[in-house]
């Protein structure tokens, strides 16, 4: 196992290189010329592929990305090397088992394989920003009722005391402590008080805020989860390795996150793909991660459920689910917003690519997640019936499932409706949706259950 004395040593004598030659010298052309000696083409016509035989030469692919590009220290302009008998090693002693939750919310989490009927880890919520505190605390409300909920994710706080929330000063760090007493708070108020928080910390931006509020004070716990985020692509700065370090000598658990762009540096879906699989092997490698939240996004459109994202979604995930004991949970953002029927059909599409693909996933985004309170707890609900309607299906059938839903939403995802924002789509004193939404729910999931999915309620 690799310690980070020793990532430290290796960023300080390792080979260097400017950060724009690292881009295009080493992940562009590496990524290009194994997808050219792998044979690995992207098949518009496939948007969730079960060739076995494909998944397994992304994976090989992503071994030898490791190796011949390692990983970039913007802090130093160095790159880290990494021995094939060291990824190797990384990957055969993945945990394969990650436990969050206390007492009665305490979940045991396990891997499973393509067309499998094993079922996921449900993680429910988002961090996408609450602009009121009433808001944050009705969202988490309604995610931990869900009660197939695992664990969710906790909105960050747009201010606090009617301050902005900035970077690097003080309200971050206050803020941050903030939005895990609400959420705890919320989380009681529904009889969960042990449920797992797997987004922390989302209002904390920085490493340092992070590391600050991470205590037993400011109600954090071992059985939560840290999301330790990448940089695209294939780097990792200083501040991220100091935070892992801290997590790592206590024994969080650790979430690597990493969001390849479909159309970047790695070039299109089948380069992203070999990056998504070799972002994986570098967060057992590098942070000695507990699991994975994977999100692949189109460049410039900002979502995934369009075909090329959704195959190099698939393709990585089987290459994943086949070949390793790692625990990912796959994260879509959609264009079109909450009160959408768009939003719904763009998740059908996603989640049935995940789940069929051998992974879990967590409920989807809505409105690119940029829009601030533009989430509500119907949409996670809807994921999370969608997911267990997905369980046991086939990636044959999740391909035709998904080809029949793309024409229903892949002509308006450049003009997506934005649908309505918390405050529009739910009562914020009772915290209950409207009867619009409750009756444009029930009309959508009629219309997704006449298409096969297999809903159990």
């Amino acid at each position: 196992m690799i310690g980070f004395s020793e990532l430290c040593k290796r960023a300080n004598t390792g080979p260097t290189m400017s950060e724009e030659n690292f881009d295009l010298d080493v992940v562009y052309m590496t990524a290009r010329k194994l997808c050219e000696k792998y044979k690995i083409v992207f098949d518009p016509k496939t948007p969730v592929p079960s060739d076995d035989a494909l998944a397994d030469r992304v994976y090989q692919a992503a071994i030898d990305f490791v190796l011949e590009a390692g990983m970039f220290i913007p802090d130093t302009n160095s790159i880290v090397k990494f021995t094939r008998d060291e990824v190797l090693e990384a990957i055969a002693n993945a945990p394969g088992r990650c436990i969050m939750g206390q007492g009665k919310d305490r979940y045991v989490w396990t891997p499973r394989k393509p067309d499998s009927d094993t079922q996921p880890w449900y993680h429910v919520g988002t961090g996408i920003v609450a602009t009121d505190e009433r808001v944050a605390f009705n969202q988490v409300k309604g995610y931990a009722s869900i009660k197939q909920a695992n664990s969710i994710s906790i909105p960050a706080l747009d201010s606090i005391d009617g301050i902005k929330i900035m970077s690097g000063q003080p309200t971050e760090i206050l803020g941050a402590i903030r939005a895990m007493r609400i959420a705890r708070d919320a989380a009681r108020h529904v009889g969960r008080p042990g449920l797992a928080i797997g987004n922390c910390i989302s209002t904390a931006g920085t490493a340092y805020a992070a590391v600050a509020a991470s205590t037993p004070q400011s109600g954090m716990r071992p059985s939560d989860a840290w999301l330790v985020g990448a940089l695209a692509e294939f780097k990792y700065g200083m501040s991220t390795l100091n935070k892992a370090a801290y997590l790592a000598s206590w024994g969080a658990n650790i979430a690597c996150e990493s969001g390849p762009l479909v159309g970047g540096y790695a070039g299109g879906p089948a380069g992203t793909a070999v990056l998504n699989v070799a972002y994986r092997l570098l967060g057992l490698l590098v942070l000695q991660c507990d699991c994975h939240l994977t999100f692949p996004i189109h460049v410039t459109r900002g979502c995934c459920s369009m075909p090329e994202v959704l195959w190099c979604c698939a393709v990585s995930n089987q290459a994943i689910s086949r070949n390793t004991k790692e625990l990912v949970w796959s994260l879509g953002y959609m264009a079109a917003g909450p009160m959408t029927k768009q939003f719904f059909y763009e998740t059908a599409a996603y989640i049935a690519m995940a789940i069929s693909s051998g992974v879990s996933a967590q409920t989807c985004h809505p409105a690119r997640a940029v829009l601030n309170d533009y989430v509500t707890p119907m949409e996670k609900l809807g994921s999370v019936e969608l997911i267990e309607a997905c369980v046991g299906m086939t990636r044959a059938q999740a391909n035709e499932m998904v080809k029949n839903l793309l024409p229903k939403y892949i002509d308006t995802l450049d003009s997506a409706p934005r649908g309505k924002k918390y405050q529009e789509a739910y009562d914020l004193n009772t915290g209950k949706p409207t009867q619009e939404y409750v009756d444009l729910y029930g009309q959508v999931k009629d219309e997704l259950r006449t298409m096969g999915f297999n809903y159990k309620l």
